[in-house]
């Protein structure tokens, strides 16, 4: 019962019952009390005592009354903070709430360091849950959902699988989100940063890598070059080269692939002059640049190479220069491969 009601109808009681003992007894009731004399009507001295009753009552509600509706608010706001945790693990960024009442304490902890994957939709979520789960279901099943939409872009952290997952379906979805994420490389994952780098190898030319050259892998590399021999144009012009292999991390085998793909697409002084600087920049392209002198006959130029080098280098080279003087007729591809002028694990 409200407690205005209650009173309402405590005082009705209390005023019935002094109005019955009245019609009663109309008289007075003389009471001494430390030497006080108090003469008071006897329907009064009957509702004294349950006017008292009725305030002592009243006081006491209000007592459990606070302590109850402070008690309701605990659990209201650890039912917050609970589905707040749930929502949290949901998402892959599980976040520690403080909780007021003991026994949610020892259980929800947990949620602060664990994940949640809802495998099937669930009935009797609240509103906010159940979107959430449902738009997660979007991204496992390969479609791409802005987050900054959902307002937890900027909560959830480049390593989330969540944010991995919905990555790779914008790549698929949106060619020139590769783009975007070759242009901020620290803002994705590495998984991400890798597929980008296999859709740009796959599909656009080397003047557009040019500005990623130093993010590209050797199998990025390799997929283009693959293209190029396949009669793609891909841009393969000395400028291009130059520049990206400049700045790729190559091995020699890699420079050795490199110079059968020009060899289709270049002339032979571009090829050569091409070469030679980048084996003057890097001791590992010498090969190389040896390899394309034997492919284009230039036995003059080998000599000359080789007596500037050291007599223990190049000795795969040495061999076939030697054979080739003397009128063997042997292809330099015969002898010349990576696995023997490379020395690589």
């Amino acid at each position: 019962m409200r407690l205005g009601l209650y009173t309402f109808a405590s005082l009705a009681l209390v005023g019935l019952i002094s109005v019955f003992v009245y019609t009663l007894n109309p008289g007075y009731y003389l009471l001494e009390i430390a030497g006080i004399n108090l003469t008071l009507p006897i329907a009064i001295w009957i509702a004294l005592p349950m006017l008292l009753l009725l305030v002592v009552t009243i006081f006491h509600m209000l007592y459990h009354g606070t302590r109850g509706f402070f008690a309701r608010r605990k659990w209201v706001k650890d039912a917050n903070q609970l589905q707040d945790s749930i929502y949290w693990a949901l998402l892959h960024e599980p976040k520690k709430h403080n909780y007021a009442i003991e026994d949610i304490k020892h259980g929800a902890a947990l949620l602060s360091v664990s994940t949640i994957d809802a495998n099937d939709s669930i009935e009797g979520l609240s509103e906010k849950l159940a979107k959430t789960v449902a738009w997660i279901k979007k991204i496992e099943n390969g479609e791409y959902i802005d987050l900054a939409e959902k307002k937890v872009a900027k909560f959830m952290s480049i390593d989330n699988p969540i944010v991995i997952k919905n990555e790779h379906n914008r790549l698929l979805s949106e060619s020139s989100f590769s783009d975007t994420v070759m242009s901020a490389p620290e803002s994705h994952h590495e998984s991400v940063l890798d597929s980008a780098m296999k859709m740009m190898a796959e599909n656009e030319t080397l003047f557009k890598i040019r500005k990623y050259a130093k993010l590209f892998k050797r199998e990025n590399m390799m997929t283009m070059l693959d293209r190029a021999d396949a009669g793609e144009d891909i841009g393969l012009t000395a400028d291009n080269v130059e520049y990206i292999a400049s700045n790729m991390n190559m091995k020699c085998s890699d420079y050795m692939r490199l110079a059968n793909s020009t060899l289709k697409q270049l002339t032979p002084d571009e090829n050569l002059a091409l070469f030679k600087k980048l084996s003057t920049e890097k001791e590992i392209a010498q090969n190389a640049y040896l390899y394309l002198l034997f492919k284009y006959e230039m036995l003059d130029a080998v000599k000359a190479y080789l007596e500037e080098s050291r007599e223990d280098e190049f000795i795969t080279f040495r061999a076939l220069y030697i054979l080739k003087k003397d009128n063997h007729n042997f292809r330099s591809t015969d002898i010349i491969h990576s696995a023997l002028v490379c020395d690589e694990d």
